[in-house]
C-alpha cells in the first residue's frame, strides 16, 4: 500500500477561472481510498477537484466539488489508473475568501492484484448478504 499526501495552499480570493494547480506523481494501478482535509476556517469557501488530463476524477460527476470546514472528506474507491506512473492534478479555488488556506489531500494507490483482491472479497459479501437476506442493522447489535 502507497499512501500519496500532497498540501494545497490556495491564496485568499482566488477566482474559480484561475484555480491553484498541483501535480502529484502516483505509482501503482488502483486508487483505493482517498481524502481531503479542509482545516477550520475554511467555511465552504475553498473548493478542490482533481483531474487526469481534462477529465475530473474526483469528485464525480463534473462539475462538482468538494468544500467544506474543520472536517475531512474521505472514500473508499476503486479508480483504475490509466498508467503508472500517473499525474493527478489538483485544482483548487476560493472566491470572496479572506485568507489563504492549505487543504490536504491523500490518496492510497495499490497495486492490481491487491486491490481486485478487495473488491472481490467485499461483492462476495455483498452477494452473501443478499441470498440470505442479512440486514445491515442485524450485523450491529
Amino acid at each position: 500500500m502507497t499512501l500519496y499526501v500532497i498540501d494545497v495552499t490556495v491564496p485568499a480570493n482566488t477566482p474559480e477561472d484561475n484555480p491553484v494547480v498541483e501535480e502529484i506523481e502516483v505509482e501503482g494501478d488502483v486508487v483505493t481510498r482517498v481524502s481531503c482535509h479542509f482545516p477550520p476556517g475554511c467555511r465552504g469557501f475553498v473548493h478542490t477537484s482533481v483531474w487526469i488530463g481534462h477529465t475530473q476524477i474526483f469528485p464525480r460527476p463534473w462539475p462538482e466539488t468538494l468544500h467544506g470546514d474543520a472536517e475531512t472528506i474521505a472514500w473508499d474507491e476503486f479508480f483504475p489508473l490509466p498508467k503508472s506512473p500517473c499525474t493527478l492534478t489538483i485544482k483548487a479555488w476560493s472566491p470572496g475568501s479572506r485568507y489563504p488556506h492549505t487543504i490536504t489531500w491523500r490518496f492510497v494507490v495499490l497495486p492490481r492484484y491487491v486491490a481486485m483482491w478487495w473488491w472481490i472479497f467485499e461483492r462476495f459479501i455483498s452477494l452473501l448478504k443478499v441470498i440470505f437476506s442479512v440486514r445491515e442493522e442485524w450485523l450491529r447489535e
